[in-house]
């Protein structure tokens, strides 16, 4: 009886840590490369509502580490001419803007969040994909890259 209370422990804990090492709960990327005209990336601090219990500078650190995972893919498969925060340079005429903005939905002072992220074409202002990713900021981050990178080169 001992042993079976134990796997039963073990196996808890090792469904808890697999579902913390999971960052995203969106769709997968489509086959179609939805963003392979888009020369520049722009992503937009992101919202935070006044009912979720996240400083409002965290909007601002979801940006800051999502334009850094998205310019880490750049730099390796050359996704885009310009990687930038909204606001933070200006982007030349004549260039397609890949505006990435969210909302924080939930929070956690330990450095997880859940966000809902629009991919929208700046000029048009259409969304032309949207997902949810939670974990912690810098997992959150790194997936909406890699959204980036699925749906830029079409994976």
């Amino acid at each position: 009886m001992k042993k079976h209370k134990i796997m039963l422990g073990v196996i808890t804990m090792a469904a808890l840590w697999a579902s913390a090492m999971v960052p995203m709960a969106g769709r997968a990327a489509s086959e179609t490369a939805l963003f392979k005209d888009y020369q520049v990336a722009e992503v937009r601090p992101f919202e935070v509502p006044l009912n979720v219990a996240a400083p409002e500078s965290e909007g601002r650190m979801i940006a800051d580490e999502t334009v850094y995972q998205i310019t880490r893919y750049n730099a390796k498969f050359n996704l885009f001419e310009m990687v930038i925060l909204e606001g933070a340079q200006k982007v030349p005429s004549g260039k397609k803007v890949l505006l990435v903005k969210g909302t924080v939905t939930l929070y956690s002072p330990k450095g997880t969040c859940a966000v809902h992220c629009q991919f929208v074409d700046k000029a048009s202002g259409k969304v032309l994909h949207e997902i949810d990713a939670q974990g912690l900021r810098f997992r959150v981050a790194n997936y909406i890259a890699k959204i980036i990178y699925q749906n830029k080169v079409g994976k």
